[in-house]
Formats: C-alpha cells, structure tokens, sequence
C-alpha cells in the first residue's frame, strides 16, 4: 500500500514536471512574439484583427458544427450565430479603438495618454461557448497587442484548437508575428495550473465554472474572472405577455440556454400568472407534474454540488426529459418548466440550470416578486444578469436600482441581451463581470478596454486664475448715488473701520441712503481691524440680530469686506462653525469645509482707494 501510494505520489510529480516544462516552452514562445508584436503600429494591428474577423467569419459554420458534434451540447445553427456575433460584431465594436501609443493628446489640460499592452493573456475557455469565446479573446488581445496563450476545456478541445490555428494562420498572413495565439495541446489540470501561475503570465482572462474562476483570482497574477448567473426574470402584470413570452422562450432556446446571462426563473405577479402560463404552453412548454419534479430533480442537480449535473448542460428539453425519468414529454418541448416555491439548497431547481429549463415562481406583490429576485440571484447568481418585462418604466429603473445585478435586462430575452448590442447598447462580449457582487475584479461586460496598461504624461500648468464677482458693479465716478436705487434696502447695516468713518466716507453712504424714496433705516458697525479676529466678526453678528438688516454695506478695503461676508454667513446660519472655517487649504474651490450661501439679506461691497 505504502509502494502504491509513492508511486501516485511520483507519478503526480512527474506530470507536474512535464506539464510545467510545456508551458514553459510556450510561455517563451509568446513572449518572444510579444516582444514583436508590442512595436507593432495601429494600423498592423487593425489590419490583423480585421483578417482574424474575417477568417472567423468565414468558418463560422463548420466550426459551430464541430463544437456541436464534439460537445454534444447546444444548437449548431446558434453556436454558428455566436461565431458571427465573436467575429462580426466585436470587431465591428472595437475596430476604431486607439490602442496603440498615444491615444490622446490633451492640450487643454496638458496631458497625454499612452496605451501599451499588458504581455502575455492566459485565456481559459469554457466548454458552453468554445468556438466564440476563442475568437472573442484572440480578437481583444490582438487589438491591444498582447499574445495569447489558451487553455481549452477537454470536452471542446479539438473545435477549440481548429479556432486557434484558422485565427492564428489568417492573423500571420497579415503580419502578425508567428505564436502570438498558442494552447496548451493536451488539456490537464497540471498545465493549467502552470499556465495561470506562470510568472510571466500577464493577465488570466478566464471564462467558466466557479472553480475555475477561483482557481484564476487565487493564482497571485491578475484575473478577469466571470462569475455564474442564475438570473431571474420578473414579468410584471403591465407586461406585454406575449412579447415576454417569446423573448424567454428564444433566450432559453437558443443554444438550450448555454449563455450564462439567461433566465433561470420566471416571477409572475399573481394577476397574470394563469395567463402567463398559458401562453408559455402556446409556445410547446412544459410544466412538469407535482409528481415529476423529485424525480426529475434527482436526475437534473448534483446533490454534492448543488449544480446542474455536467452532461445535463446544453442538452435539449427532450433530452433532458429522458435523461431525468419524465415520461410522456411531447416530442415538440421547447422548455421544460417547474412551478417552484422556494429557494436554496433545500429547494435544488432554484440553482443556474444553463439549460432550456426554468424555474415558475408566483408573487402576490411587487415587493414580494423583489424579494424572490434577491434570493434568486443571491443563490449563485450574484452581481450577473436579471431581467424585468414590463410597461411601467419607473418600476424597471426601481428593480435595476435594487437587483445586485451588474446588468438589468429589460423588456427584452436576457441571454441574447446580456452579452450585448444585438437587444441593446451595450458593450458586446463573451466575457461578463459579475464585479464585487460575484466575487470579480470587474462588473462590465469585458472587451479591448480591460487588456491595455494606460500611462498619463501630465504636464506642469498653472492654476486657473479666478475672480467672481457680483452680477452688477458700479465703478464710474460719483456710482455711490446708486445706492439710491438698488431695491430692496429697508434696514441697512454698514460695517467699516474706523478711519472710514473719520474721514467721512460712512456720513456719505448715510447721505445716499436718506435720498431714497423710502427711507432706510441703518446701523454701523466700525471697529473692524486690520485683519480683523473672529470676535469682532461675532461682535457684528450679535449687532445683526438684534438690528434684522436686509442689506450689509461692507465699505473700505479688505478687511471690512471680509468681515462682512463673515458676518452675513453666521447671521443667516447660526450653526455654522468657525472650525471648519479656519481649517488649512491649498486650493479654496476645493476645500472639504462647505461654505453655505447666505440668501436672505444681500450685501453691497463699497470699495475705497
């Protein structure tokens, strides 16, 4: 036993070795290519991805089929269709991009921005989407200039690989340096390993299952890693129900349910869900019988895993039928579905299915069919995809706000929408963040953007010279007389210092004040100082409550004016605080003190020379 057990142990280590030693040798193959290719000027690297996409494109037939036939999983003709969507669509997304040096050159704000590629990616493809995912990352990292090294899932290794080499050959005969797409030939968990804990890896972009992605963030290189979704849809009774019918149905058909952004539950307001349930049976659904859903359960989760058992995905709704122990399943099913009312583990259909099977679940409200969404999406599929049908747009921007989801699907099939730009604006791609919620670096839908380095040259400049100053200014000779036409001056309360009033300059605002057609009572307060102190500031404030001025004349030069601004602040807010006030700052239109804006009284400032 002990003899048996050294040589596991040996045998382990022997792979580890030589799947250590191949990765080495390609890791070094790609570093070389990228030390080519990272010179490389935009208009190469257009003209290489542009080749790529067409390449691609023009194989994206025969490459469905083979991920079909090799898989066992999906629809050929929609793995044809993701095929054009990684080639055409992506491609058509990123081809203006500036992702080579210098990509902006502000001289406004004296900047410019550099965009260099980050090295070596390591691409982890799933066994759900080979062929796309494939095309999608050779594409985004051969328009920032980095290489790439694959890592194939074993059931889609052979379509993955003839990818590979169509993208690879086609991006040579444009000039792309030969190994800037590479994978790993024989797939194994020792070599992956390798792969994404190679110190010379620059970044995993790793699309698949939970382990996967952790195995990738917990590798200590870089990771853009896409987390599970097990998205719900809420159809709301304002819904247009056939339209949102048809959207699940396509979105759980297309490739049987494979895109992780697809619904895995239906939430039905209570008033339509008879109707609903209706028109899902237009549509060839079935509803399995309360007395099928534990056998069919049995058959469809992993108990272990609490997940869809791995040869259950991708397969059709008959196939699935047969596969769990339903009899009797017309032949013509597009879905699969169980009227559902609980979630978690002891409820086991609640789980992703990526499958076309669904999970029904009835709200008696709004706030409840919410509730059932969060624990939905909290079962696996947070911080991915949830969708909303319904009429009432403030509600869907209310489900968005509350949904930790990273992209909210409204009105529109949530597989097919979330990858991007076909139902909707957004970014298209292959690769979904699930951000913080699902436990990624980013929430976004991943594309060129994320495989670029940014530098920023900023150079010196200064400071923005500023002045503000009040709607209307006065500045001729003899302008005092204004005074007696400015509205609104009933109590007026004049600060100044000493020598203004000595020398006359006061009794001359006074004269003013008497000529108009109301006349107007004043105060003055002249004991203001040379840089005058916060009491005398608190002095004039007391003075102010109990005068109640509507109007402050600040007369003289700085110091008066200061101190009147001052005094106006704390006249009208009381509560305000010197602290803040006094704090130290570099720059006053960005202090963290907030200065409030007095509105009650206004203030005249009266400068002298």
């Amino acid at each position: 036993m002990a003899n048996q057990k050294k040589q596991t142990t040996e045998s382990k280590e022997t792979k580890q070795q030589q799947a250590q030693a191949m990765v080495d040798d390609l890791m070094k193959k790609s570093l070389d290519a990228f030390e080519k290719l990272r010179y490389y000027s935009q208009e190469q690297v257009d003209k290489i991805c542009q080749a790529m996409a067409l390449a691609a494109e023009e194989h994206h037939m025969d490459l469905a089929v083979d991920a079909a036939k090799e898989t066992g999983r999906g629809v050929a003709e929609d793995k044809a269709i993701k095929n054009i969507y990684a080639s055409e669509y992506i491609w058509n997304n990123i081809r203006h991009d500036k992702t080579v040096g210098i990509i902006e050159d502000n001289d406004e704000d004296q900047t410019i921005t550099i965009a260099d590629p980050l090295g070596v990616i390591a691409g982890i493809v799933p066994v759900t989407n080979p062929t796309s995912t494939t095309i999608f990352k050779s594409i985004i990292s051969a328009k920032t200039r980095n290489t790439i090294i694959f890592s194939f899932h074993p059931q889609a290794l052979q379509s993955s690989i003839k990818t590979a080499k169509i993208l690879q050959e086609a991006a040579e005969k444009a000039g792309a340096p030969k190994n800037m797409i590479q994978w790993i030939p024989q797939c194994s968990i020792e070599a992956t390993t390798a792969l994404i804990q190679n110190p010379n890896t620059a970044t995993i972009l790793a699309t698949g299952g939970p382990a996967m992605v952790k195995a990738a963030y917990s590798s200590g290189n870089p990771a853009l890693g896409v987390g599970p979704g097990n998205g719900p849809a809420y159809i709301e009774k304002s819904a247009n129900i056939a339209r949102s019918i048809y959207d699940i149905v396509l979105s759980k058909t297309f490739d049987n349910g494979m895109i992780c952004a697809s619904e895995n539950s239906v939430v039905v307001d209570d008033e339509i869900y008879d109707q609903v349930k209706e028109e899902f049976k237009k549509w060839n659904c079935y509803f399995i019988k309360p007395n099928e859903i534990k056998t069919f359960t049995d058959g469809f989760i992993d108990p272990e895993r609490h997940q869809v058992r791995g040869p259950i995905a991708g397969r059709s709704a008959n196939a699935i039928a047969e596969m769990c122990g339903l009899k009797n399943v017309p032949a013509n099913t597009k879905v699969l579905i169980a009227e559902y009312d609980g979630v978690g583990d002891k409820y086991p259909l609640s789980a992703e299915k990526l499958s076309p099977v669904l999970t029904m679940y009835r709200a008696t409200s709004r706030e409840n069919a919410f509730d059932i969404c969060r624990q939905l999406l909290h079962y696996g599929g947070e911080g991915h995809t949830a969708a909303i049908h319904t009429l009432d747009e403030d509600l869907a921007t209310k489900y968005g706000l509350e949904m930790r989801a990273s992209r909210i699907i409204v009105n529109s099939p949530s597989g097919i929408g979330g990858i991007g730009n076909i139902y909707n604006n957004m970014t298209p791609s292959l690769t979904l963040g699930t951000g913080s919620y699902g436990g990624n670096s980013v929430s976004h839908n991943v594309t060129d953007w994320d495989l670029l380095n940014i530098k920023v040259i900023a150079k010196r400049r200064e400071n923005r010279q500023w002045v503000k100053i009040p709607p209307k200014v006065y500045f001729q000779r003899n302008s005092l007389k204004e005074l007696r036409d400015i509205p609104n001056i009933e109590r007026a309360f004049i600060v100044t210092g000493p020598g203004m009033s000595k020398r006359g300059y006061v009794q001359r605002v006074i004269d003013q004040l008497r000529l108009r057609q109301n006349r107007t009572a004043y105060l003055v307060f002249d004991d203001v100082e040379e840089d005058p102190s916060t009491n005398t500031v608190e002095k004039g404030v007391a003075m102010m409550n109990d005068f109640k001025p509507d109007t402050i004349i600040a007369l003289g030069g700085g110091s008066p004016m200061d101190a009147a601004k001052a005094m106006w602040m704390f006249y009208e807010h009381p509560e305000t605080s010197w602290y803040g006030v006094m704090q130290k700052y570099l720059d006053i239109r960005k202090r963290a003190y907030q200065i409030k804006k007095p509105v009650k009284a206004q203030m005249i400032g009266i400068p002298t020379t």
